[in-house]
């Protein structure tokens, strides 16, 4: 029976190093990863036993710092609907699939009017200065107080 490793690091290159280097050490499986939110990332691998353990203690060993390294864990014989419901390789893919030629948009959208053009028809209005309306000492620091409905 497959035995389930985990490496849960900070940040998804962390994440990728760890995993490269761990199915470089053993001959494990990686079963999926999952973004967990605020920069963890955890990995998932299966395999026998032995192999698990030393893909997951290389996996640590070369993720610099370590401080990247959030925790791990090895289950010896883990339920069987537990890597079922890990198996997520059909859900998150380490690399995009390319956009198909159907999918790109070749139309041309219609270019905007330059802003010269926009103003050409626009009549101009005359301009009048505005003078300052002066407060009156007596009415400094005083509010307009309103009354109304509260909405």
């Amino acid at each position: 029976m497959n035995s389930l490793g985990v490496i849960e690091t900070r940040g998804l290159t962390a994440a990728i190093h760890a995993a490269d280097a761990a199915c470089k050490a053993a001959s494990v499986e990686i079963i999926g990863y999952r973004k967990i939110g605020s920069g963890l990332v955890s990995i998932c691998f299966q395999g026998e036993i032995s192999a698990v353990r030393t893909a997951i203690d290389s996996g640590i060993a070369v993720v610099n710092p370590a401080e990247l390294v959030v925790g791990s864990l090895v289950i010896a014989r883990p339920e069987s609907h537990v890597i079922q419901h890990l198996n997520l390789t059909n859900q998150h893919q380490f690399f995009a699939q390319p956009a198909s030629q159907s999918t790109l948009s070749t139309e041309k959208k219609p270019t905007p009017p330059a802003p010269a053009e926009l103003f050409e028809s626009a009549e101009i209005a005359e301009v009048k200065p505005i003078e300052p309306e002066l407060i009156k000492p007596e009415q400094r620091g005083k509010a307009e107080v309103r009354k109304g409905k509260k909405q």
